[in-house]
């Protein structure tokens, strides 16, 4: 992608994104969101354990777009940064409960995938969750990456209670056990989180099968190893599936300009 700049938000960015199959699996259920005119990307994974989990996926694919650009309307209108993030995340609420009553009952859930997005406004990232697809910010002089988002699942929630570290619950059994989805029982509460960003800084969204195969140092070396997001993308896939490839790999990449 070449450099964007949008009205929304002060600074020019390139991004990408690119979706793999994985080595394991028989179809692809995750999908890959770039609305870069709105400065908006997203990734979504379908829910394996259910029938419908591509379909879902692709419902967030053919459904997000339309919804953010009914958001950058209201924020050009208004100009108010926390009342764009409580609109994307009403947005993406909306989208699940949608889903939920079209598709899914108290009873039985066929339909479901996860939700990672950001939105670039003004000079904030606002990030956006449902499930544990992740979202990433790695400042421009820091060697850590920051996981900004958080794993709405079991795992996710015994690491916030200090009863698994981050590393345990990688691999862990609860961490399939998601604790909110697109599609879930409504309404919905997504997490939303407003993260400053500058010149240089790097955005990753991403499935579980990135994250998954990979830790945050692999992650760190790639998104400083080129200044393309294609490259970028590319081989943040390369590295999930020479770890084993063991689900669906989403990545978006995202590089702020100066």
């Amino acid at each position: 992608m070449m450099e964007v700049k949008t009205d929304l938000f002060d600074f020019p960015f390139r991004g990408a994104g690119l979706t793999d199959i994985g080595m394991k699996r028989r179809d692809n259920q995750d999908e890959v969101i770039l609305c870069p005119e709105l400065g908006f990307f997203a990734v979504s994974d379908g829910m394996g354990g259910l029938e419908g989990g591509r379909l879902a996926s692709a419902f967030v694919g053919n459904t997000a777009p339309g919804l953010m650009e009914i958001c950058a309307n209201e924020f050009r209108d208004r100009q108010n940064l926390d009342q764009a993030a409580e609109a994307f995340g009403r947005s993406v609420r909306m989208m699940s409960d949608n889903l939920f009553d079209a598709a899914n009952t108290a009873k039985h859930f066929a339909y479901g995938a996860t939700f990672a997005g950001v939105w670039l406004i003004k000079d904030k990232a606002v990030f956006c969750c449902l499930g544990d697809s992740r979202g990433y910010l790695l400042r421009k002089y820091e060697r850590t990456i920051r996981q900004v988002t958080e794993d709405q699942n079991i795992a996710g929630i015994l690491v916030r209670n200090g009863e698994l570290t981050r590393s345990q619950a990688k691999n862990h059994p609860a961490s399939a056990r998601l604790t909110a989805f697109v599609g879930m029982k409504a309404p919905a509460v997504p997490d939303v989180i407003i993260a400053d960003v500058k010149p240089g800084d790097r955005i990753l969204l991403c499935s579980d099968g990135l994250y998954g195969q990979a830790d945050d140092g692999d992650l760190v070396r790639v998104m400083r190893g080129s200044r393309a997001p294609e490259r970028v993308c590319r081989r943040l896939v390369d590295l999930a599936n020479d770890n084993g490839g063991d689900d669906n790999i989403s990545a978006v990449y995202i590089r702020i300009q100066k």
